[in-house]
């Protein structure tokens, strides 16, 4: 499988799949294996896992990114992961220390060789395209990493063990050791400098062994005594005693508390063996519950969908006047619930009428006059009401009084 399946492949679990297949692309063509010969990185996938705990398969640019310090070259290991939310988020680069290397701690690089690229000011949104017209500088991972190269040329994050000042060293293999962060399940690239070699680690030889010879001329004067037997120490024997004591105490203690363990273990395993019938008639009884519940739910919902057709009709409708709701089986019924209706607007007014009287809202004449008209009105109503009850049958009078 090509490398650019691979990625495209690999690319499908972020938001930003097309730009992150195109920007990890041009990185591995500007710095990488199938790029230009100056470049070292390479593209994997691995579990990164964060500081909380999480753990996501992301995308890793790995490898050397090539320095200039003091007039010479070197390489320095990074490890560029990059996370779902790229790039909203911003790249989780690391310096990953080689065998007989440091990570020096600065402002923006700590111990563990995390890179702060979002705060520090030569890398903060190094990364991100915003429609500029760019004649130096280029965007997306190909921007960070010509920002990392420069940050790290004029201060390098790893120094030898051996120098008295921190300045890049050679290391042929990373450390295997690093903080809680991804689990690395592929080898690490290593890493090589230029034009510059550490100090070679000092030798050791074993002491010359003393002469030996099997001359059966030479006296024994000349042959080394065999050595006494050293006596027992008292105080390792009492030291042995005590130790042996103990572990005895606790190994009775221990095998005490396995056996009550087993017991209880087989005690709970003789009770789920007793009551896995229990359980198989719940679950035949909770199928069937289930299927009447299902019948029931079907059925309610027929009942509402019926009932949201009914209310659609009545919306479909439109209002209802309030006389068209209260109406008589015939036009002497109507007459009838007209004048009922009059008569009792009409003692409400006087009633009204008498509050305003007594309030002093409106003087006595007016009163009277106001009176007069309406009970002259409310007698000619009422003696109609009598006349069409007296009309009505017999059971119908008692419902109208």
């Amino acid at each position: 499988m090509s490398t650019q399946k691979w990625l495209r492949e690999n690319c499908i679990k972020y938001e930003e799949k097309e730009k992150i297949y195109n920007e990890v692309n041009t990185a591995l063509e500007t710095f990488g294996l199938y790029g230009r010969s100056n470049g070292w990185l390479k593209v994997k996938s691995d579990v990164y896992t964060y500081d909380d705990g999480r753990t996501h398969l992301l995308l890793c640019l790995h490898g050397l990114l090539p320095i200039n310090y003091r007039d010479s070259t070197y390489h320095i290991p990074v490890d560029m992961w990059i996370p779902f939310n790229y790039p909203r988020g911003p790249p989780i680069v690391y310096v990953v220390p080689a065998q007989g290397m440091m990570v020096k701690n600065s402002k923006f690089v700590e111990l563990s060789g995390r890179c702060d690229v979002a705060n520090y000011e030569g890398t903060k949104g190094s990364w991100l395209d915003r429609g500029e017209k760019r004649t130096e500088t280029r965007p997306g991972l190909v921007g960070l990493i010509d920002a990392l190269i420069a940050w790290f040329g004029k201060d390098p994050p790893v120094y030898s063990r051996a120098a008295q000042n921190p300045q890049p060293s050679p290391a042929p293999a990373p450390s295997p050791t690093r903080p809680p962060f991804p689990n690395h399940a592929g080898p690490r690239p290593s890493s090589s400098f230029s034009n510059h070699a550490g100090p070679p680690p000092p030798t050791y030889s074993p002491p010359p062994a003393p002469p030996h010879s099997d001359d059966p001329n030479i006296g024994p004067e000349f042959r080394p005594s065999p050595a006494p037997p050293l006596p027992p120490n008292p105080i390792l024997l009492s030291l042995h005693s005590s130790v042996h004591a103990k572990l005895t105490s606790a190994l009775q203690s221990l095998q005490t508390s396995l056996h009550h363990s087993s017991e209880h273990l087989r005690k709970m395993q003789d009770d789920l063996l007793r009551g896995e019938p229990a359980i198989k008639d719940e679950i035949a009884r909770l199928e069937a519950v289930k299927a009447v519940s299902l019948n029931v739910s079907s059925r309610l919902r027929q009942t509402v969908e019926a009932a949201e057709r009914n209310v659609q009709v009545l919306r479909d409708k439109g209002d209802v006047s309030v006389d068209e709701l209260i109406c008589g089986p015939t036009i002497v019924h109507n007459q009838l619930i007209d004048l009922v209706a009059e008569d009792n607007a009409i003692e409400d007014t006087i009633y009204h009428l008498h509050r305003a009287l007594n309030s002093g809202s409106i003087d006595l004449d007016r009163f009277l006059k106001t009176t007069r008209v309406l009970a002259e009105e409310q007698f000619m109503k009422r003696a109609l009401i009598e006349k069409i009850q007296a009309g009505l049958p017999l059971g119908e009078q008692t419902m109208w009084r």
